[in-house]
């Protein structure tokens, strides 16, 4: 097991350490000057070059980049567009000349909104699509099953961008049943902070359930013919408790795997629900930064969501080779 712990960190910071060298080729790959961008419009030439000598955009490349690493490992100080120093304490992501900020408090500023839906929106996805993939696998052929299977197909053929604005339409403005989507900090108290965040709850939570109730649904019917099931059936286990006992156990393996996934790449901002509904989380801040162009964020923002994929993938491998020894020996 130590062995297999030791070889997915190393296969981890391997994954990292590429994608830190993508996002920074992507800063320079842009067709934005940086410079032009922090100098402003009304810049000339001889000002922009001022700003790159201070931004040290005019250093090779490789310079660049070691510092870049360096930042992120002990921090390191960045000089504003006027050359005076900024102090950008690790793990540094950059400094948005276009925010006046350092990268990683702007996305500070803005995780606890995208930490209450992505937290949300997986408790709906456990409870709607793992729960009706295996209801729907236990009653396969039943009219429940072809309900259920009606749910995943229209939740996997909806796209969220359509979903929220219609629900929005229909349960806020047209009706009033739910409050309009906001956040509202969880110190204000639970009530206020979940009556914003119901709807896009819901909503990123029904188009991703149907995922994994297909899912589920494959997997259960699949495992629950092996023959340990059946032979605890056999030892006269009611079919409820082998199943629970056995099958689930079986079929979790992929269903982990796939939540690590969609876990990582919520905490790392829910692009489409944020924007859709206004919520001011990490992924509304990576659309903006797009918008204007600040390219500091973009990067630090694809940084800060490629850390949570990686470290949540890894994570769901653990559980899944804790629940099947044949992992560890692969």
């Amino acid at each position: 097991m130590t062995g297999y712990l030791l070889r997915r960190a190393l296969q981890a910071a391997a994954v990292l350490l590429a994608i830190t060298a993508a996002a920074f080729g992507l800063f320079y790959a842009a067709p934005s000057d940086p410079a032009l961008i922090a100098c402003g419009p009304k810049c000339d030439t001889a000002q922009v070059e001022a700003v790159r000598h201070s931004m040290g955009l005019d250093q090779p490349l490789t310079g660049q980049y070691l510092d870049y690493l360096r930042g992120l490992v002990a921090g390191r100080t960045i000089s504003d567009v006027d050359g005076s120093p900024i102090d950008c304490t690790a793990p540094c992501l950059g400094y948005s000349y276009t925010l006046h900020q350092p990268v990683l408090d702007a996305i500070g500023d803005r995780f606890p909104v995208t930490l209450s839906l992505a937290g949300g929106a997986l408790v709906v996805i456990v409870v709607l699509g793992i729960g009706a993939g295996f209801t729907a696998a236990l009653r396969r052929g039943t009219a429940a099953d072809r309900l259920l299977s009606g749910f995943t197909l229209v939740g996997a053929s909806v796209q969220i961008y359509f979903l929220g604005y219609a629900v929005q339409y229909l349960l806020v403005y047209k009706t009033g049943l739910v409050p309009l989507p906001g956040y509202a900090p969880l110190a204000d108290g639970p009530g206020p902070w979940a009556a914003g965040l119901l709807l896009p709850w819901l909503v990123l939570g029904f188009v991703n359930a149907a995922v994994f109730a297909r899912l589920t649904r494959s997997q259960t019917l699949e495992t629950m013919h092996e023959g340990y099931v059946r032979t605890a059936r056999g030892k006269g286990l009611t079919a409820l408790r082998a199943h629970v006992k056995y099958t689930a156990r079986g079929a979790a393996g992929p269903l982990v795997q796939l939540l690590g996934l969609e876990a990582g790449a919520l905490f790392g901002g829910a692009f489409i629900t944020e924007t859709v509904f206004g919520l001011g989380g990490v992924g509304k801040l990576a659309v903006d930064s797009v918008v204007q162009n600040d390219l500091p964020t973009v990067v630090g923002t694809v940084l800060f969501a490629a850390f949570f994929v990686v470290v949540f993938v890894a994570l769901a491998d653990l559980v899944v080779a804790r629940l099947d020894p044949r992992v560890r020996l692969a």
